[in-house]
């Protein structure tokens, strides 16, 4: 065959090294007979030290899962696989190995092998690997973190409701100590500002409050005379009527229990409470003389039951409404009083309101004539303003 011949192994070198990959011709007894360039620098070997040298010591060199060994292991067999060469310096270089057997009667003992460097490969996977394995650590670090914070979220939250309820216990105790302290001056010290804050919450629920609000009216009621510190006992005590000065004296103490809380949104309902709780639905009373829907809602709450609990318990200047009729037409008791007291000072509430007060504060079966007689008074005289409980 002459060298001209296209199917020559010179032409099929020259074929080789016009390759953009590593490319060798192998013969069938095992040898390199030709690498071009880029397979020896691939190799980085020179190609006088590649051309004869056996490839199996050469796969040998390179462990047990060299595979190049599958490119004349099957001669006759085309082959395609990963596999590793080995380099000068130790290391071992990842390829893609193809191999086809030739055809004719010259080149049946030869095979083209081509190899293609995936180094530039390997190291992308291996970096997406490690990324992958670093964000793997990273995600558990932070579920882990997450589920650490989750549980100190719950031990804090836990201990800001356990504070918040100790906190508002002692708000709780320091309102009760102060209100204690404006009512010391008199024997019921105490039992009347917690009658006052129960009346006033089961009053205020009936009137369509919801729980926390009307529970709130209630703690603000129990201050609502908390500016009779000011008060002098010989005012307080008087067992007779008082003078025009006295009284006069007297009535500054709404004033001054609204000076007295601090001017904060805890004590914002409180401080209504303290200064307008004598406030009459006509525009009779004090400090401000404010008629009907001007007086705060809390303010004519404090005031039915203020008035209601006066009545019916022992005062310096005078005694519990006593001999209770089982029907309102026979008192034998002070009806003048509560007839003054509903026709003027209590002009509050329109006829037929109070039968609803008389189911919701009077638990206690002796004082059930009372709250007839007063509901009788109110039935009975001139008062006819619109219903004082509408918001």
């Amino acid at each position: 065959m002459s060298a001209a011949d296209p199917y020559s192994i010179e032409s099929l070198t020259h074929l080789l090294d016009a390759l953009n990959c590593g490319a060798a011709l192998i013969h069938r007894d095992g040898t390199l007979r030709h690498a071009n360039s880029r397979l020896c620098l691939m190799l980085q070997r020179p190609r006088a030290q590649l051309t004869g040298a056996g490839l199996r010591e050469l796969c040998r060199a390179a462990s047990d899962d060299c595979r190049l060994d599958g490119a004349f292991g099957h001669f006759d067999e085309p082959f395609e696989g990963e596999g590793h060469l080995p380099l000068p310096d130790g290391r071992r270089l990842p390829v893609l190995i193809s191999a086809r057997p030739l055809d004719g009667p010259q080149l049946g003992d030869y095979r083209i092998v081509t190899i293609i460097d995936l180094s530039p490969q390997k190291a992308a996977e291996d970096g997406l690997r490690q990324q992958y394995q670093i964000i793997t650590e990273l995600s558990n670090t932070i579920l882990e973190q997450a589920v650490e914070l989750k549980r100190q979220t719950q031990t804090l939250e836990q201990r800001v409701l356990q504070r918040t309820a100790e906190l508002h216990q002692a708000n709780l105790d320091a309102i009760y100590m102060l209100a204690v302290a404006s009512e010391a001056k008199d024997e019921d010290t105490g039992r009347h500002v917690r009658r006052i804050r129960r009346h006033a919450e089961l009053l205020a629920r009936r009137i369509g409050l919801g729980p926390q609000e009307a529970e709130s009216v209630g703690l603000a009621a129990i201050l609502h005379d908390v500016g009779k510190m000011h008060v002098p006992d010989s005012i307080l005590k008087k067992p007779g009527r008082l003078t025009d000065e006295e009284r006069r004296i007297m009535q500054t103490h709404t004033v001054a229990g609204e000076r007295m809380l601090a001017a904060r949104p805890f004590f914002e309902r409180a401080r209504r409470i303290a200064r307008s709780h004598h406030e009459n639905w006509d525009g009779s009373g004090y400090p401000d003389g404010l008629p009907s829907h001007r007086i705060p809602l809390e303010a004519r709450i404090v005031h039915v039951v203020d008035v209601y609990d006066a009545l019916i318990s022992p005062r310096i200047y005078k005694p519990p409404l006593a001999g209770r009729p089982r029907h309102p037409g026979h008192s034998r008791g002070p009806r003048p009083n509560v007839r003054r007291r509903t026709g003027r000072g209590l002009r509050v509430a329109a006829p037929g309101r109070l039968p609803r007060l008389q189911r919701l504060i009077l638990r206690e079966p002796e004082h059930l004539d009372t709250c007839r007689l007063i509901v009788a008074q109110y039935n009975s005289g001139p008062c006819t303003p619109p219903k004082w409980l509408r918001a």
